[in-house]
């Protein structure tokens, strides 16, 4: 005997002017990093038809952040050696020139051009595109002093092979193609950019350690290069005050279009903001959810979600709307003191911020931008994740009763960034416990989730913890199975029909399966028709577990026998048939 356990259309949107407002501390990571051998991975993956694609006149651009200056000194810098040191092959994956253009201000200084041409720099290694992009980079007067600068693509492009019915910004659409657009459609530019002249607290050094009450111009230089490549979405007022908020560009046919951000925006409820049969357009309904009712607006991307912790990305969605700052940036409050603070709505003093975040390199991928080796390295490229189990197994337990195993994930001693993730279980019964369901875990270190398993009927359970993760040495989510049985509540053992039934003994083996739920002593009996006692199949100590008893009946005769269980005083029986 044994035993066994068993798009078309373009369109150009002013997307932000950016206005001074100081706030408290802010943590910057400037990452200036490379990864050339996966550059070439980013662009040429689909066949484009360039030629399919359509243009039109941009409207024109307003000013449309009003942010207030609060006068708070940040007081936190990181400087570029501290990663340009590190990573030692820092290098351009694109090439941006810039157009510098007066208007009614005099000339560009030039300690204002060089600190410009640093942030320049900069994007240059977070972007790949073979296709120059252009900056038309404008000196100007505004009508509102605490405007900082303003930014916008030229124009929005589609049809050309990527989403359908959908806008892109054009550099964006050049990267993705390797096509020029801007020379297709015969533009000056990719990029407009205007910053402020008259303003008189700007910090020109490129050094990270703006003074007090002072702006640092490579940081807004950043920010509105940001709206350039594409930061930005289509949804805006009616008219000035209207609390009517409409998406989209119209087409030459007249059909309203979404900007690639648009497609993945949604509000608390997951809902897509452009579902039209949930958010008419326009609509009262589309401001409300912009305006925190539908419990805020999220940016929900693979890419960006992995970066932010497992989490969709929070946007600024204030209660009273504010044109081109609300909807188009990432939340105020939520990435203060974060890595992700850039493309904030608003900008402190004595604060250098010089790289788009983990986050903002997330919602380019997401879209469609081909990224260079510095994005590549801030959505952690080097994490390397090692997971303890392959499959977490409950055994038996009771109804009501609760088991807990660990399961604990790695990022190992050769990874050069943090391990960012989250952790989800699915199944009924089984439930993550204690601690927050995101993790950050550095180079080396280790951290320890507790799984339960608390099953609520009689019955087997499977489930699964899904851990999503931004490591490159294993596909992303991983998926680790969990398994558990459970019996009702205080019962002992479960005796289940013998198999096969009826049995040959010379021809098979005669099996009987059963679960105990606690480590117990275990007899098992065969018996006649009369009860009369004819074999012990088996007696022992046993673990909690499912269990398959074999049983050589070759020395019976025909007939119907009863096989009986007894465990803890508890006892089951079955019957079984023997032809010979």
């Amino acid at each position: 005997m044994q035993i066994e356990k068993i798009g078309y259309f373009t369109g150009k949107y002013t997307s932000c002017h950016l206005k001074r407002f100081h706030m408290n501390r802010i943590i910057y990571v400037l990452s200036l990093l490379f990864l050339s051998s996966l550059f070439a991975l980013q662009t040429h993956a689909q066949t484009w038809n360039p030629g399919n694609a359509v243009t039109m006149p941009a409207p024109p651009s307003h000013e449309i952040c009003t942010i207030d200056y609060t006068g708070i000194d940040a007081d936190h810098f990181v400087r570029a050696g501290e990663m340009v040191a590190k990573y030692s092959q820092l290098q351009a994956a694109s090439t941006i020139t810039v157009n510098y253009l007066t208007a009614d201000a005099g000339e560009w200084p030039q300690d204002a051009m060089a600190a410009f041409d640093y942030a320049v720099s900069i994007w240059e290694a977070h972007l790949q595109s073979d296709v120059t992009i252009v900056i038309n980079a404008t000196w100007r007067t505004f009508d509102d002093d605490n405007v900082l600068g303003s930014a916008s693509p030229a124009t929005f492009v589609g049809g050309f092979g990527a989403e359908d019915e959908t806008w892109y910004a054009v550099a964006q659409a050049s990267a993705m193609t390797g096509n020029n657009f801007r020379q297709q459609f015969d533009l000056d530019s990719d990029i407009e950019v205007s910053m402020n002249a008259d303003f008189g607290n700007w910090y020109f050094g490129t050094d990270a350690n703006t003074p007090p009450n002072r702006i640092d111009f490579t940081t807004v230089v950043l920010h509105e290069i940001g709206h350039g490549i594409g930061f930005v979405g289509s949804m805006r007022e009616t008219s000035e005050n209207s609390s009517i908020i409409q998406w989209g560009f119209a087409s030459n046919a007249g059909d309203s279009f979404p900007v690639i951000y648009d497609r993945f925006t949604e509000d608390g409820d997951n809902v897509m903001l452009i579902d039209e049969n949930v958010y008419g357009n326009p609509s009262s309904a589309l401001f409300n959810a912009l305006t925190g009712s539908r419990g805020g607006v999220f940016f929900d991307g693979e890419s960006s979600n992995m970066s932010n912790l497992g989490e969709p990305v929070t946007l600024y969605t204030p209660t009273d709307f504010r044109q081109g700052s609300t909807y188009s940036h990432l939340d105020q409050v939520t990435y203060t003191g974060t890595d992700n603070a850039l493309m904030r709505p608003r900008i402190d003093s004595q604060l250098a911020i010089h790289t788009p975040g983990p986050v903002f390199c997330g919602m380019l991928d997401d879209k469609g931008w081909p990224l260079g080796g510095a994005c590549l390295q801030l959505l952690g490229d080097e994490a390397r994740i090692a997971v303890s189990e392959e499959t977490l197994d409950f055994g038996i337990s009771n109804v009501g009763t609760a088991r807990d195993m660990t399961l604990s994930i790695t990022n190992l001693e050769n990874a050069e960034d943090p391990l960012r993730g989250r952790i989800e279980i699915e199944g009924a019964g089984f439930s993550l416990i204690g601690g927050s369901r995101t993790y950050s875990i550095n180079p080396g270190r280790t951290t320890n989730f507790t799984i339960r398993y608390r099953p609520q009927d009689a019955d087997i359970h499977e489930g699964s913890v899904i851990i999503s993760h931004n490591a490159d040495n294993q596909a992303s989510p991983i998926i680790v199975p969990v398994l558990g049985e459970a019996l009702e509540e205080n019962r002992v053992v479960a005796l289940e029909q013998s198999y096969p039934n009826p049995v040959n003994p010379y021809t098979h083996t005669l099996q009987i399966p059963y679960v105990i739920s606690e480590q117990s002593n275990v007899q098992i009996n065969l018996y006649d028709i009369s009860g009369q006692h004819v074999a012990r199949i088996f007696e022992g100590e046993q673990n909690e577990g499912r269990y398959l008893q074999e049983f050589d009946g070759r020395q019976l005769a025909s007939g119907v026998y009863l096989y009986r269980i007894v465990v803890h005083g508890a006892a089951e029986t079955g019957k079984l048939m023997i032809l010979r």
